[in-house]
């Protein structure tokens, strides 16, 4: 289960969305996000794609690391707790990286009402919120795996 920051952001987060179960909706959301990190890295933290940037559990890009940053910052975190986040996704900790994550996920555009649906444990919306906000350009292996692992 999330704990610390994490969780924190994430009790806000459904409180804002108006989610009834709380409980049940952090814990659907905490296995989404596993299989994310299992369909991203295995859940390594020393992950690193052959072909792009991405590193870490959830594979964010160089690039990505700062714009998930402004994304937290955007959210609500503080200041100090963003800076504490090294810049290789690799060296995050769990709860970083899932800060990271979270605050990427529910800052998008149009995310809340797919994290709506994965917060009551819809399957379908799981999939379509990872292909939409975190994996946007899969190609068949990804969607395939996304395909074996993304199961309740």
């Amino acid at each position: 289960m999330f704990t610390g920051k994490a969780l924190r952001f994430l009790k806000l987060q459904l409180n804002r969305l108006k989610v009834v179960d709380i409980k049940a909706s952090c814990l659907f959301i905490y296995k989404w996000s596993r299989m994310v990190r299992e369909i991203e890295s295995d859940n390594n933290p020393m992950a690193a794609a052959k072909t792009t940037s991405a590193k870490g559990v959830y594979q964010f890009t160089d690039d990505s690391v700062q714009t998930a940053k402004n994304r937290m910052f955007n959210m609500g975190f503080f200041k100090e707790d963003i800076r504490a986040i090294p810049s290789n996704p690799q060296e995050w900790n769990d709860e970083q990286a899932d800060c990271m994550f979270l605050a990427n996920m529910f800052a998008q555009r149009g995310s809340d009402k797919l994290l709506s649906k994965v917060a009551y444990g819809d399957l379908d919306a799981m999939k379509e919120a990872y292909y939409k906000f975190h994996h946007t350009d899969p190609d068949k292996a990804t969607i395939k795996r996304v395909d074996k692992i993304m199961e309740i």
